[in-house]
């Protein structure tokens, strides 16, 4: 009675607004696993605690303008300093920026509260970049993304619309073709990188979910969350399951490293920050390593019994994909830091 006393109280004084900033101390774990409320750790390690059933505090835009989306081209010659190009700039992009339409372009899009020097796009563009002849486009979203969760959530669908049409154009005006293009998305860029498939037809070669975003998605309504037919193959690796993260079956191979939920070396990790972000971390490390390979299986459990021993195996990341032969989940472990993959 007295936890439920204290977490009534905590709630209470914390909800005067519809969002709140908590030391690590009044964060419980029946807080965390209240699907009313979102608890996010911030950079400066307190944690941010948003009431999700406050509607009225959502500005969900439509549409997706200019000023709301940015395009930050990277390519082999140019790894460091991102040249940020806008869509009227479009037909001058090779002569402003080096890109190449020759060259196959893998696509980056940050989830909620970031923008486009944040970890998830410097380690996904950085590792791409060290043997990969590509160019890299890091989509920054942050005026939406900066905003509450409900809002940047309620975005999805405007922002992959305004994404799919910038790679439609420059299929159109530059000839450079959806086909020869990945999508990669963490969290909510995650769904985003869904609706950027489904706006273009479903004809993007590979959509790269990471940790796909859980909180007010539904596994029934897939018009704007990541799902098997937004491209040509969607392969998902789960990291943070029922927390952050949202661990449903949503590409053609979905993979679940250490069981999808918790990862090791994350600690505690109350509000799942760590665990999540390692979806991306665990990719990053995978463009330039072979060594992420994981069993089909039904569960995470048969899988650690080691009853999937004779199941195909597939490999979790890389660039490009390397597509398993059989659709399912597929699980496998890593190690508590890097290099994280076992082989």
């Amino acid at each position: 009675m007295k936890t439920l006393v204290v977490l009534a109280a905590v709630i209470a004084v914390a909800f005067a607004k519809s969002v709140a900033l908590l030391s690590e101390s009044e964060v419980t774990s029946e807080l965390v696993n209240n699907t009313k409320y979102l608890v996010w750790k911030t950079d400066e390690g307190l944690f941010e605690v948003e009431d999700l059933e406050d509607v009225e505090s959502a500005v969900i835009p439509l549409t997706a303008t200019e000023d709301d989306i940015s395009f930050y081209i990277y390519t082999p010659e140019n790894r460091l300093n991102g040249v940020q190009i806008t869509e009227s700039q479009l037909k001058d992009i090779e002569t402003l920026t080096g890109f190449d339409v020759n060259r196959p372009t893998l696509v980056v899009i940050h989830g909620w509260r970031n923008y486009y020097e944040s970890p998830v796009n410097d380690k996904i563009k950085n590792a791409a970049l060290v043997s990969n002849n590509v160019n890299v486009i890091v989509a920054d979203w942050s005026p939406i993304a900066s905003r509450n969760y409900i809002s940047a959530q309620g975005s999805v669908l405007a922002v992959g619309n305004y994404i799919g049409d910038f790679l439609l154009k420059l299929d159109d005006e530059l000839n450079h073709k959806i086909k020869h293009i990945t999508v990669v998305g963490h969290s909510l860029g995650a769904h985003i990188a869904g609706n950027v498939g489904a706006r273009t037809h479903g004809l993007i070669e590979n959509i790269i979910g990471l940790d796909p975003a859980g909180p007010l998605f539904s596994s029934s309504n897939i018009n704007n969350r990541l799902d098997p037919t937004d491209g040509q193959y969607v392969h998902v690796i789960h990291t943070n399951d029922r927390v952050l993260g949202f661990g449903i079956k949503m590409g053609d191979a979905d993979y679940y490293p250490n069981g999808g939920s918790s990862q090791p070396g994350c600690g505690i990790d109350l509000a799942g920050s760590c665990a999540h972000s390692r979806a991306y971390v665990y990719f990053a490390e995978s463009l330039n390593s072979n060594k992420f390979i994981a069993k089909q299986c039904d569960t995470y459990s048969n899988f650690d019994r080691n009853r999937c021993e004779n199941n195909v195996s597939s490999r979790q990341g890389g660039y490009p994909v390397e597509r398993a032969s059989s659709d399912g989940k597929y699980f496998l472990k890593t190690n508590r830091a890097s290099p994280f993959a076992l082989g």
